[in-house]
């Protein structure tokens, strides 16, 4: 658990202050203020280029941008695809009536449906398309997961299994409520 929640992040922290580091440092190198055209293009939503134009800036070696920009791919393709698998994976359990594997056919529909979802919007409007409708999608998802949650506060409150016994300081299943721990 401990590797999940922080390798991740660590690789996330080396990988914004190398790239972040490099093209603030190219802007401020630059001769005229925003000279580098990183900003601009930061400021324009077109985050790829910005990436991808800092990775070209950064080596005059051909071989090495062309690596370091496969890199950059490899990387935002293996985070997208995850990121789906695990929707996907979501999805179908909850289709499923909570089935911890969950017929395969309905994985690879539902993963189609999102991919053909996100190819649409990337072709209709690219980037800002996506986010608009990510945005458009989180406040109904929002209001779900408000009753979700209040749905299972009021499950907790009402399971007997929980509650002790008249008289008693142990719970039905022989629990005891004080936290004694006794081997």
């Amino acid at each position: 658990m401990v590797g999940v929640m922080f390798v991740p992040t660590t690789i996330a922290f080396f990988w914004l202050s190398i790239f972040g580091g490099n093209a603030l440092y190219m802007e401020i190198q630059a001769a005229a203020a925003g000279g580098a055209g990183l900003i601009d293009m930061v400021n324009n939503w077109d985050l790829p280029k910005a990436l991808y134009g800092t990775i070209a800036r950064l080596s005059d070696i051909s071989w090495l941008t062309w690596g370091m920009s496969a890199l950059a791919t490899l990387l935002l393709a293996t985070w997208f695809i995850t990121s789906s698998d695990s929707g996907t994976l979501v999805i179908t359990t909850m289709l499923s009536m909570g089935d911890d594997n969950p017929p395969q056919k309905f994985r690879i529909i539902w993963g189609m449906g999102e991919g053909f979802v996100a190819a649409v919007l990337l072709l209709a409007g690219g980037l800002k398309a996506l986010q608009t409708a990510s945005i458009a999608a989180a406040l109904p998802v929002s209001v779900i997961m408000l009753f979700m949650t209040y749905g299972l506060c009021k499950s907790l409150k009402e399971d007997s299994s929980a509650a002790p016994e008249p008289d008693t300081d142990r719970a039905p299943d022989g629990t005891s409520m004080r936290g004694d721990l006794r081997a």
